[in-house]
Order: C-alpha cells, then sequence, then structure tokens
C-alpha cells in the first residue's frame, strides 16, 4: 500500500514556533532545536514521502524500517548499482566500436533507456513493502545514471577529446588539466606564479589523475567529463532521497539533468543538481532533520571548489530565505550557529584554493576582464515556461504551483489539498533570486560593461522551475484526483514515471549523439590529434585545422634539452592543453583572469613588437615588467610573423640570439632564445 504523505494530510497552522517544530519532528515528538541531529539523521534515514500521482499500486518508496534496511535503503542500493554499471558504460562502447556518426546510433543508447525504465515499472508494480519499493527506486537510479555514462561514451566512440574538441573554454580547461599535471597548489593556468582565479577541483582532478595513470591530461578529460555527468544524476538522486520520496528524487534528478545538462562543463551540471536541493537542506525547514553541518559543509566546500557560481546567482534570495527561516525558528542562536558552522566546514574545505586567491587580489591587484565577454545569450532565457516544449509546460505549472503554495492561507487549518510545504517559499525565493541577480547585473552591464555572467543565470532558474514543477503536481495531483473523484487506473502512476524517465532519456540522447548534429559531439571527432592525425570517426568535412603542437614540442626540446619548461607568447592556445609550458599571455582577452593584467601584459607585447634593433628586442624580451619570454610561436604572414594583431618582424630574431624553426604545418614559425 501506499503511504500517505505528510502533505496530503492536515498540514500545521503558523500559529505558533512549536507548531512549527512539529512539523519537523513529527507529531507527537517534542520540538528540537534546530540545528540538531538525530540517530535517524546521523544513519541517513530516508523521509516519509507521497506517493505520485494516480500511484495506485505504485509505492511510494517512504520510510524504510529501522535496523538493518536503513543501511540498505535507495541510497545505497544507486550507489552500489552504478558502481557496477559504470565500468559496463565505459567498456562496451568500445568494444562495439559503433560509428556515432552512422544512421541509427542513437538505437542502442535508447534500447538500453526504455529497458531500464522497464526494470522500473515492473518493480514499481511488484513491489508490496516500502523496503523493495526503496531497493528498486534505487537501482533505477543507479542504471540511469550508468547510462547516462553509456550514452556518452557512446557518443565519444572513436576520440579522445570531449564535447567541443579544444575549441574555446574547452581549451583552457584542458590547458589547466595540463598545468595540474606539474603542481598540487592552486595555480592559473598559463602563470604557474598566480593562483586560480577560476574554481580548481575538476581539472585538479583531471591532472592528477593523469599523472596517477601516466597519461597525458588531454587524453583524460573526455573521460571526466562523462563521469561528472553521470555522477550529476547519482548526487542529485542521493540529495533529494532526503526530502522526496525514492521515485519522485529520481523523477526530479533526471528532469533536471535534461532541462540543463552540457558535458563540456560538466563540473557545472554537478554542482547544480546537487545545489538546489542543498540550499532547501541548510536554510529551509524541511519537514525531516537537515544535513549534519559537517556534511552540509563538506558539500558547500566542494560546490565552492568546483562552481560556486550557483550561490552567486542566487544569493538575493538565499539571504531572504535564511532570514524567513531565522524568524521561524523556535531556537534562532542554534540556527544561526548552524549556518556559522557549516560556513566554516565549508571554508575550511574550499581554503586551499580561496585563501591564496584571496590573498593574492590583496597584494597584487588586477583587472577583472572575464566578465567583458558578451554572449548572444546575455538576452535569451528570460522566459523560458512560455515555450511549448514539454519542459516549458512543467516549469510553467511549476511557477504557478509555486506561487498558490506559498500563499497565505486564513483560519485555524489549512484545507487537505495543500496551500503550505515547506519547499515551495524556498524554491520560489531562489528562482525570484537569481531573476533579481539578473537584472542587477544589466544595470550594471549598462552602466560599466561588466556582464557579471548574466546570461548563466537562466541555467539555475530554468532547473529550479523543473524541479518545482515535478513537486508541485506530485504533491497537488491526487488531490485533485479525489476532489474530482476520478478513480485512477491501477499504476498510473508507475506508468507516468516511465514514460517521463523514457522521454528525458530519448532527448538526452537526441541531444547529444553526433547522428543528430550536435556540434560539440561533432567538434570532438574534427579536431585534430597533436601529430596531424584525426580521430577514427571524423567526417571528411567541417575538419579542424591543425595546430602542429607535437612538431613545436620537438623543436623546442632540441634547442633546450628534454621536458622544458619555457615562458612562451604562442599564437594558438592549444599548445597548453598540450604542454605544461608557461604561457606569458592568452590569446582571449576575456580568458585572462584578474591577477594576470592582460591588458599591461599586452601592452608589453605590442611595445616589444615595435622594437627594430635585434641585440635590444632580445634584451627586452627577455625582461619585460613580468619577466621573460623564452619562446615566441608566431604564424607567418605576408607582412611579417603575427601575433594576434601584432606583427614581429623576422629581423628581430637575430641568429646570436635566438634559434629560428620555420616552415612548420600552417605556417608556424618558433623562435626559441638561445641560452647563454
Amino acid at each position: 500500500m501506499t503511504r500517505p504523505s505528510p502533505t496530503e494530510s492536515t498540514p500545521p497552522t503558523e500559529s505558533t514556533p512549536q507548531n512549527e517544530a512539529a512539523t519537523r519532528t513529527g507529531p507527537t515528538a517534542p520540538a528540537e532545536p534546530a540545528g540538531t541531529t538525530t540517530p535517524a539523521e546521523s544513519a541517513g534515514a530516508p523521509a516519509e514521502g507521497t506517493a505520485v500521482a494516480g500511484a495506485g499500486a505504485f509505492p511510494a518508496g517512504g520510510g524504510s524500517p529501522a535496523g538493518r534496511a536503513r543501511w540498505f535503503g535507495a541510497g545505497t542500493v544507486a550507489v552500489l548499482t552504478w558502481l557496477v554499471s559504470l565500468p559496463v558504460a565505459f567498456y562496451l562502447p568500445t568494444r562495439l566500436a559503433r560509428d556515432p556518426f552512422a544512421t541509427g546510433a542513437t538505437v542502442l543508447p535508447l534500447a538500453v533507456a526504455f529497458a531500464v525504465a522497464g526494470v522500473g515499472l515492473t518493480g514499481a508494480a511488484l513491489a508490496r513493502r516500502p523496503a523493495v519499493a526503496e531497493a528498486v527506486a534505487g537501482a533505477t537510479a543507479g542504471l540511469a545514471a550508468g547510462w547516462v555514462a553509456l550514452t556518452l561514451r557512446l557518443a565519444l566512440t572513436g576520440t579522445p577529446f570531449g564535447f567541443g574538441g579544444l575549441i574555446g573554454d574547452m581549451s583552457r580547461t584542458t590547458a589547466s588539466a595540463t598545468r595540474y599535471t606539474t603542481t598540487l597548489a592552486s595555480s592559473d593556468t598559463l602563470l604557474p606564479e598566480l593562483p586560480a582565479e577560476y574554481p580548481p577541483l575538476y581539472t585538479w582532478l583531471v591532472g592528477r589523475a593523469a599523472v596517477l595513470l601516466d597519461q597525458p591530461a588531454w587524453r583524460l578529460l573526455a573521460d571526466f567529463e562523462v563521469l561528472f555527468m553521470s555522477a550529476a544524476l547519482l548526487a542529485g538522486f542521493l540529495l533529494w532521497r532526503r526530502l522526496v520520496p525514492a521515485w519522485l528524487a529520481l523523477l526530479v534528478s533526471g528532469l533536471a539533468l535534461v532541462t540543463w545538462s552540457d558535458p563540456r562543463k560538466a563540473y557545472e551540471v554537478l554542482t547544480l543538481a546537487i545545489f538546489v536541493p542543498w540550499v532547501l537542506e541548510v536554510f529551509g525547514r524541511p519537514t525531516r532533520p537537515r544535513l549534519s553541518w559537517p556534511v552540509a559543509g563538506l558539500v558547500g566546500g566542494l560546490i565552492a571548489l568546483t562552481y560556486p557560481a550557483w550561490l552567486v546567482y542566487a544569493a538575493p534570495g538565499v539571504l531572504v530565505l535564511a532570514v524567513i527561516t531565522w524568524r521561524r525558528e523556535p531556537d534562532r542562536w542554534a540556527y544561526l550557529r548552524r549556518l556559522a558552522l557549516t560556513g566554516g566546514v565549508a571554508l575550511a574545505v574550499a581554503s586551499w584554493y580561496v585563501l591564496p586567491y584571496l590573498w593574492a587580489v590583496v597584494t597584487i591587484g588586477g583587472e577583472q576582464v572575464s566578465d567583458r565577454y558578451v554572449s548572444a545569450s546575455i538576452n535569451e532565457g528570460w522566459f523560458p515556461f512560455l515555450g511549448g516544449s514539454p519542459l516549458a509546460v512543467l516549469q510553467l505549472a511549476g511557477l504557478v504551483g509555486l506561487a498558490w503554495l506559498v500563499r497565505p492561507t486564513s483560519g485555524r487549518s489549512v484545507p487537505a489539498a495543500g496551500r503550505s510545504v515547506w519547499w515551495a517559499g524556498p524554491l520560489l525565493l531562489i528562482v525570484a533570486g537569481t531573476y533579481a541577480y539578473r537584472l542587477a547585473a544589466m544595470v550594471r552591464y549598462l552602466a560599466t560593461g561588466h556582464t557579471g555572467f548574466l546570461h548563466y543565470t537562466a541555467r539555475l532558474y530554468e532547473v529550479a522551475l523543473t524541479i518545482a514543477g515535478v513537486l508541485v503536481l506530485a504533491h497537488l495531483a491526487p488531490a485533485v484526483v479525489r476532489r474530482l473523484r476520478l478513480g485512477a487506473p491501477p499504476l498510473a502512476g508507475a506508468a507516468t514515471l516511465a514514460l517521463a524517465l523514457a522521454w528525458a532519456a530519448d532527448t538526452f540522447a537526441v541531444t547529444w549523439l553526433p547522428e543528430h548534429g550536435n556540434r560539440y559531439a561533432v567538434a570532438a571527432h574534427t579536431e585534430p590529434l597533436p601529430d596531424g592525425g584525426y580521430p577514427r570517426y571524423a567526417p571528411a568535412q567541417g575538419r579542424r585545422g591543425w595546430f602542429p603542437a607535437e612538431p613545436v614540442g620537438q623543436a623546442v626540446e632540441g634547442e633546450l634539452g628534454p621536458d622544458p619548461r619555457p615562458v612562451t607568447l604562442a599564437v594558438d592556445d592549444r599548445l597548453f592543453a598540450y604542454l605544461p609550458w608557461p604561457g606569458y599571455l592568452d590569446n582571449d582577452r576575456t580568458a585572462g583572469s584578474t591577477l594576470s593584467r592582460w591588458d599591461e601584459r599586452y601592452a608589453q607585447v605590442r611595445s616589444l613588437a615595435a622594437v627594430a634593433d635585434p641585440d635590444r628586442f632580445a634584451a627586452e624580451s627577455a625582461g619585460t615588467r613580468f619577466g621573460p619570454i623564452d619562446v615566441f610561436v608566431l604564424r607567418a604572414a605576408e607582412d611579417g610573423w603575427r601575433w594576434r594583431d601584432q606583427r614581429f618582424n623576422p629581423a628581430q630574431f637575430a641568429a646570436e640570439h635566438w634559434a629560428v624553426h620555420s616552415g612548420l604545418p600552417g605556417g608556424i614559425v618558433v623562435a626559441v632564445r638561445r641560452q647563454p
């Protein structure tokens, strides 16, 4: 039988703090001070839950029995299933060696997805005990996460590159991973003497794995993209499982991933998957004990190390949520103490990145240029819920539902249909706060030219609205069915969930398989290898031009010996994706960190290009304001050798000071400073 939901029964009024505390600890339990944990909390016992609309025999998966079942709940089963399915997902595409561009390449992942959905439907239909329903839901979640890995590995069959190849951000991400093969400390991608400005955990893990496995970092980035995307669904499920029933947690996690997924930025996808439930746990008032503050702080620290921008975008709403929650807490000091302890742990976890950067900002300073990049998406995505897609309809239902559920009620009780649920206010504040940030960033952009990366905010509120849509429908649909006295067919809830998961899988697979022309998937196959070859299934048309990283490396090693570390000014940043050399300056101004002082370094390069005397040029290039330039990697043109818009004269590189290697593929010229 389906367990009754706390939200389907009459919720408590908001007349007293004691009633609010009872909401979280049970109708007969004494009020517990905020910020404390219980044995059930520390053991990870799942929350009571609601059935999916029209569930019938479909189990809600809420409320594991005490004792042994606590250790084998949905979360544990999900992790174990994922660990078993993940190696298969990585191995099978390589073993099958199917052309991802071939017509019908999407059939295999879709067949597997529909089989997983069928397993979930069958398990939901046959399960009679809550513990069994928990296990089936967990197994389905683990298989779904493994399926994400399988689909993305199929898309990358035959290429060592990740989504996007080495274009734009992916070149810089790969270069950062290559940098971390040489250091354990937080480090700028091109300037190892400076700490990282961009959160480093993802590329640090890639770089250290490359050292451990004795592989080039650029060959591992694709695997990490797949791993993090798969982990995003699993991690989202694990956190949502604490707040809602297991099957509902799976649906929320799956549809959130479909709403915004970008394997190039898999670390952003993963942090967004856990960010929303983490905010609800830490700053809201869930109906079960919150995450213990050490665990909440650990998760917050990992978010800061990986991609903290979501917290920045949602900050206005999160601050309002914290104030509202504080005012409703029976023990306000305990709530503040818990937030402080959580923040302290988060800072400690992220300190190896945050503290060196803040110290450098204070002692070195610089100019922020990265958010001066203006994308066409700066004016897009304002009203995603007004589109005609299924997700847009779901998001509109979420927005309307949140507005309905947070409206104040009158009287001594709330109707059974439910006009008060604990998650409605926090979700609405996340959405409203993110919109507020975007509006403020627009004003700042008009005044200063800094965007504050406002175009990324749509990703957050779109995902939050999708989550809201799922929760709103799951909360209100059963009451609507009862109110209209409609008899839901048996297994209607299970069939609805299976259909939703199958649709999500179809959308995801069609989006990311190169068979359907996804530009980032195609770029992974059209990126040339460092030796000039191309991946196995690279199409004949649209191949990217070769930058001869391998010949450049050989030319420099011939002059400086094996494993050199020359400071290099290179016409193509792909050089740094392959070789862990320090760079003097990024080619893209908006790729430079605040500490790098891009404009001032560029002025130094421009000044050098104007020096005609070879002896003076050699001396000044060896002692610029920011240190020496040991190697110039330029491109030959009709009027000289060029770096960006700067022209160098071949006569500047006199033979007594420079060893020049010209005639490399693509018109590349390498000038290496001779050793004294």
